[in-house]
């Protein structure tokens, strides 16, 4: 087996193992599965509606690939909610190496080390597959029923097909249209981001290369037209399947404009990226300093400059926004894979090479094994720390949380330490390539052990089901009654709600006069909050409620409330 078919192996295990193993939790993953679930369910698949009423914050295309896949069962679940992003990251995995092939093949390709043989390129995008595959952003995101990986896949085949132009393997209408297609379906997974971010790194790379005039020969006309005539066709087809309840031009001024300058729900400073990176990027975090001062040193080298401006973009553009999220940069996580790839490939090469002859510096007591090879065993050896500490402190963690949480974590902790072990013992000997391969062994068996042990483990903290149930049971009098049951301070919780309630829609406020005079109506009524929020409800109501139903879900304390029985009767 080859090493990318094998690569490819082991991104479809890790992606695809135990999806259908645990609920889908909130904030995001219900949102998109009961999106779809009603799409299924009235037939309404112009424009999506979560919890009853039409949503303006995404457009449909990720609800329609999950409704399609739920067509044979006849429902969604969460195999078929989390399957578009699983064979999307897998997509991702396939074009990430088909990149490092190209690059490989491409004339010129400077070495850190010039003593040390190239790599094939079959070698080159098995480890660009595989550095993509254990990366935690990337493999997270693969597994979760959330927009991203979807996008991150469409944008990754735009930028494919600007590079095969870019290197005259296509004519630039076919190259292209193949651009301009992959954006207009980006833009129906999640909006403009899905040009904006691929045209700013091709046209930052053409800048970069001083070659703007290059873009003319790109599909100029066939390109564009494609793109409006696919995003065009949508937007006809929303506003006149929304009958006046749907604006594109509203949605596109709230979900876009307003949250870039203002922000809506996740407001953070300029530096945000420098903070979760490290965290988001593992286990290889460490090796992106090196990778990138590398790529900037060989910036002579075209790929390099690609690659640099196809990272540095995306955290860019994002960074200058207001309203900033880890997934956000997803679409970079290809880049700096490669990136890492080619900072390997220039300081490891395979076994049995002759290893060149490098001064030793003065006072070592011997000669490194390996030239260069510090760039990859030093940072590795602060990741196998890291790591190591990490599965120490996990079962400690764990048990303040919950104590059958102690088990699952203990296993995921034994695993990280031992794979810290392995790594520092690869780097200590100066072995730069196997190092890098215990790292990627190690993130494997951890992901495969959590997904096993500890995501179910945490499935009843996470899931919302229990708790909709029973607020499906015990408001079904009142709803039969034509009553609504009204939501107060839940956020995304909700759609989590309708969706394993089977189409309990909560009727959503923020306004506690509104949730008072809702429960203090002759009619049975019920209402479900946060717990938190109850002292701003009148202090004479809140005598005269009680809870039904209590759980925490998504780091709140949610209640199921209505009023005392027989409080109105004696009041009289």
């Amino acid at each position: 087996m080859t090493a990318s078919r094998a690569v490819l192996v082991l991104a479809a295990l890790l992606g695809l193992w135990n999806l259908w193993g645990y609920d889908l939790w909130a904030p995001d993953e219900p949102y998109f599965a009961e999106g779809a679930r009603e799409m299924l369910a009235d037939g309404q698949w112009a424009v999506p509606h979560v919890n009853g009423t039409i949503t303006t914050d995404k457009p449909p295309l990720f609800f329609w690939i999950i409704a399609l896949l739920s067509l044979p069962a006849g429902r969604v679940t969460p195999l078929t909610a989390r399957l578009p992003s699983a064979l999307a990251g897998l997509g991702s995995i396939v074009l990430a190496m088909r990149l490092a092939r190209r690059a490989a093949a491409a004339p010129g390709t400077a070495r850190l080390a010039p003593e040390a043989p190239a790599v094939s390129g079959e070698a080159d995008a098995g480890l660009a597959g595989l550095v993509l595959a254990t990366t935690h952003l990337h493999w997270d995101k693969a597994r979760s029923a959330q927009i991203d990986a979807l996008l991150a896949f469409l944008i990754l085949a735009a930028l494919s097909a600007f590079v095969e132009f870019r290197a005259g393997r296509a004519a630039g209408r076919r190259s292209g249209l193949l651009f301009w297609g992959a954006a207009a379906l980006a833009v129906l997974a999640k909006g403009p981001v899905g040009l904006l971010l691929p045209l700013g790194v091709a046209l930052a790379t053409l800048a970069w290369d001083r070659d703007l005039r290059a873009w003319r020969r790109f599909a100029p006309c066939a390109g564009p037209a494609l793109f409006v005539m696919l995003v065009g066709a949508w937007m006809v087809l929303a506003t006149a399947g929304g009958h006046g309840e749907y604006s594109v031009w509203g949605a596109f001024e709230r979900h876009v404009l307003k949250r870039a300058v203002f922000g809506m729900h996740h407001v953070q400073p300029p530096w945000y990226y420098l903070q979760v990176l490290p965290v988001e990027l593992l286990p290889w975090s460490a090796l992106v300093p090196g990778a990138l001062l590398l790529a900037w040193r060989r910036r002579g080298d075209p790929a390099d400059r690609f690659l640099l401006a196809w990272a540095g973009f995306i955290v860019l553009f994002f960074s200058l926004s207001t309203e900033k999220r880890d997934l956000y940069v997803l679409p970079a996580c290809p880049a700096f894979a490669l990136l890492v790839a080619r900072l390997v490939r220039a300081t490891a090469w395979p076994a049995g090479a002759p290893a060149p002859a490098v001064r030793a510096p003065a006072g070592a007591a011997s000669p490194p094994r390996t030239a260069g090879a510090g760039w990859v065993t030093v940072p590795l050896e602060i990741v196998a720390t890291v790591l190591a500490a990490a599965g120490i402190a996990a079962p400690l963690l764990a048990r303040r949380f919950a104590s059958g949480l102690a088990p699952p974590a203990l296993a995921v902790g034994a695993v990280l330490v031992a794979a810290g072990g392995a790594i520092l013992a690869a780097a200590l000997a100066h072995r730069p390539l196997r190092a890098v391969l215990v790292t990627a062994a190690g993130a494997s068996a951890t992901y495969l052990v959590a997904v096993s042990l500890l995501y179910p483990a945490l499935d009843p903290m996470n899931s919302a089901r229990a708790f909709a149930l029973e607020v499906r049971r015990a408001t079904a009098g009142a709803r039969a009654a034509g009553e609504r049951v009204v939501s107060f301070g839940l956020g995304n919780l909700p759609e989590a709600i309708a969706f394993y309630s089977d189409g309990v829609y909560l009727q959503e406020t923020a306004d506690p006069s509104r949730v008072a005079a809702h429960l203090e109506r002759e009619a049975e009524a019920y209402a479900v909050a946060d717990a938190a929020r109850l002292p701003e409800l009148p202090p004479g109501l809140r005598e005269r409620i009680i809870e039904v139903s209590a759980a925490d879900l998504n780091r709140k304390h949610v209640v199921l409330l209505r009023r005392r029985p027989g409080e109105r009767e004696a009041a009289r």
